[in-house]
């Protein structure tokens, strides 16, 4: 079962009413976070298990989970042996709880990103990410490890990663926005790291190709050829940079395991590395710049 799909479940489910018991209040021995994360290893994937607490019904946990730096809470059975996917709804006062909890979770978020930020960035900062509307946006990853990038568009100082998939149409309305930018300040120099998702047919061979060309030129022009065949929906053009290559295998693989170890799980993904600062989708070129020039 995917993450997002199930995760989706759980926000849009139907409901059942059970008595205000538990497995804690009911004799039960509280199992841990490790405990339960091992359980459902085969269902979260890369989500991190952050608690496990009482919940309003019967015979199950509340479990929080952590995915794409978003806490969501999930139910399962004392024993650990069944998931819940839906909500819990109050049906005397007609609330879901778990969009309550969900809202909670995400409002706590909020404020200790922004606590997070203000000492990386000093409240000056944070008020204009908030002025803009950016705060949300935001996300932190550790570029610790960050990878070697792949291609390199610009020459400016102010370093600025994209984690990008060649045959995503998100990344190709991206890579235009980029270009604007580029037209317009010559301060900036974008990274690209390939990252190609498992369900895009052409991304890994086309990745590879890249990959194996001896200058950045030659990158570069395979890239702008494949995110014109996305936009223009040209199969055969795909097809025709789909060379999978040996000595790009190891590289693309490394970046693929990066990206996974940090929560990255889509594309496109850009990255701040001097602030260790994240933000995912195709954001237009405006608020690109305001983030640059606040985040430089």
């Amino acid at each position: 079962m995917k993450l997002k799909m199930f995760i989706a479940g759980l926000m849009f489910a139907g409901t059942t009413v059970f008595a205000a018991e538990s497995c804690l209040g009911g004799g039960s021995s509280k199992v841990s976070a490790a405990q339960v994360e091992k359980a459902l290893s085969g269902i979260l994937g890369n989500a991190k298990v952050v608690s496990v607490s009482d919940s309003p019904i019967s015979g199950l946990y509340e479990v929080i989970i952590e995915t794409g730096n978003k806490k969501v809470p999930i139910y399962v059975d004392c024993n650990l042996k069944y998931l819940v996917n839906g909500e819990i709804i109050d049906v005397n006062k007609k609330v879901s709880l778990t969009r309550e909890r969900f809202q909670q979770l995400q409002s706590q978020a909020n404020s200790e990103k922004e606590v997070k930020l203000a000492k990386l960035l000093g409240k000056d900062k944070v008020e204009m990410l908030k002025k803009e509307g950016l705060i949300d946006l935001i996300n932190f990853v550790d570029t610790k490890n960050l990878p070697k990038s792949n291609i390199t568009y610009g020459n400016g100082n102010i370093v600025v990663y994209v984690f990008t998939d060649p045959q995503c149409p998100f990344c190709a309305k991206l890579h235009k926005e980029i270009e604007k930018i580029l037209k317009d300040r010559k301060d900036v120099r974008f990274e690209m790291v390939l990252y190609p998702l498992p369900f895009h047919k052409h991304a890994r061979g086309i990745s590879e190709n890249i990959e194996c060309q001896k200058d950045n030129n030659s990158k570069q022009n395979i890239l702008n050829k494949s995110f014109d065949s996305v936009a223009k929906g040209d199969e055969s053009g795909l097809s025709s940079i789909d060379k999978p290559c040996t000595a790009g295998r190891g590289i693309i693989d490394k970046n693929l395991q990066y990206a996974q170890s940090v929560s990255i799980n889509g594309t496109p993904t850009i990255v701040f590395p001097n602030k260790g600062i994240a933000v995912s989708g195709a954001i237009p070129a405006e608020t690109l710049n305001k983030l640059i020039d606040i985040l430089k």
